[in-house]
Parts: C-alpha cells; structure tokens; sequence
C-alpha cells in the first residue's frame, strides 16, 4: 500500500516536474563538488545511460531480444578513430556520422534477421557481436590495427574550446543524453511510438490492425544502433584509442 501511495504520489504533474530540476540542478552541480574520480564515474554514468537509451528502443518500446548491442557501440567507436587518424576528420564533427555509420550496418545486418523473434533473434545478435569482434581484430584493409587496435585520436574540440578534462567529457556526454532523452520522449507519443507499443504486446493483432511491422520493427533496431555508435564516438573521444 505504502508502494502504491509513492507511486501516485511520484506520478503527480507538479512532483515530476519538481524531480525534474532536482535530477537537473544535481547533474550540473556535481562536477564541481565532486572529486576528478567521482566525475569519471559520472561520465561513465551517463555513457552507459546513452547506450541503455538505444537498447531500450530495441528491447524496451518494441521487445527485440537484442544481446548484440555493444557491436554498435564498437562500430560507433571505430568509425570515428579511423575517420579521425586515417583521413583527419574532426572528432566532434564524426559524432553524427558515426552514429550514420552504426545505423547503416545495423540496417544491413538486421534487414533478413528481423523477421525472428524471441530466443531466435537472441542467438542472431550474439552472434552479430561475436562477428563485428573477430572481423576487428582481423584487420581488414589494414583500418582497424588488429588486436592493437586505433591510437591517436584527437581530442575533440566546441568552438575552439579542448575537451580534456573529466569535467568537460562528463558535460559532452550529459547534454548528448538530455538531447537524445528528449527526442526519444516525444517519439514515444508519435504515433510511430504507439505503433511500437502495439507491436510488443501483440505483433499479430498489430500487422491485422495495418501496423507495418517490418518496417517499425526494423526502424527501432536502426534507431538504437544509432544511439549506440553515438556512445562509441565518445568513448573514443575519450580514451583516444580504440581496441577489441
């Protein structure tokens, strides 16, 4: 009952909102009262709440069993260190290209597996990842530096600003969440979010109801690979280096 009551306390208009600038004023806060360790940890906080935004796309809006995620985010990551030692591109500026890049290979290699479902498209993913591993450590073309992967990265730079610091890294990747969180919120109330909503509870009833399932289906995975690669550019960015 206590449960309950909290519930529809939280669910109230004005106590998200207040909890809204609570969660806000502490994550911009926190930087500067926190210790460089602390701040690391933020940072990795808010990576992982990037990838878990993309996976939720996947598992959570339309119920794809996707165990392969990390393959995007490894996709995301190569893209921009070989982008960025091989040919000179600006780290920053490969942000939205290495989410492209992740997107476009998920769209290749999801397109004939989609169809699966439940333990089936599990296996499938695993797999997925395994491959995207082995063909990195193969290096193919000579692009992705075998087991010793991609060294040199640049660091990424905001209208002349250097983005060292922890306390830079943490702010890039929270302003990227907020972005995408946004984004992802009003997608959930477009009819594109209902109709995922409607595949996961019951594909058949949605596909007889003229929902294109396929093609939704295939939208979401797409969608989160991308947030996926987004996570890997700067992961990359913040390491500077890239290895299987």
């Amino acid at each position: 009952m206590n449960l309950l009551r909290l519930k529809n306390f939280a669910a109230r208009k004005p106590v998200r909102v207040a909890l809204l600038f609570l969660a806000f004023g502490f994550l911009v806060s926190f930087p500067f009262w926190a210790s460089r360790y602390w701040v690391d940890v933020g940072f990795y906080v808010g990576l992982y709440a990037l990838l878990g935004l993309g996976l939720n796309v996947i598992l959570g809006e339309v119920g794809l069993f996707n165990l392969g995620h990390a393959a995007f985010w490894a996709i995301g990551a190569y893209a921009t260190a070989i982008l960025n030692v091989r040919f000179g591109l600006p780290t920053l500026a490969l942000l939205p290209i290495s989410a492209l890049v992740a997107a476009g290979c998920a769209w290749l290699v999801s397109s004939p597996i989609i169809h699966l479902r439940g333990d089936y498209l599990c296996i499938v993913t695993i797999a997925l990842g395994e491959i995207v591993r082995l063909v990195l450590i193969n290096n193919p073309g000579g692009l992705t530096g075998g087991p010793n992967g991609v060294v040199g990265i640049a660091r990424p730079t905001f209208l002349g600003h250097v983005i060292r610091t922890p306390m830079d890294f943490y702010f890039l990747v929270w302003a990227v969440v907020a972005v995408c969180a946004l984004a992802l919120r009003q997608l959930q109330r477009s009819r594109i979010g209902r109709a995922w909503n409607y595949i996961r509870e019951d594909e058949i009833a949605a596909e007889s109801m003229g929902v294109d399932v396929r093609a939704l289906k295939l939208l979401a995975f797409v969608l989160g690979a991308g947030l996926a690669g987004l996570a890997g550019n700067i992961f990359a960015a913040k390491m500077r280096m890239v290895s299987p």
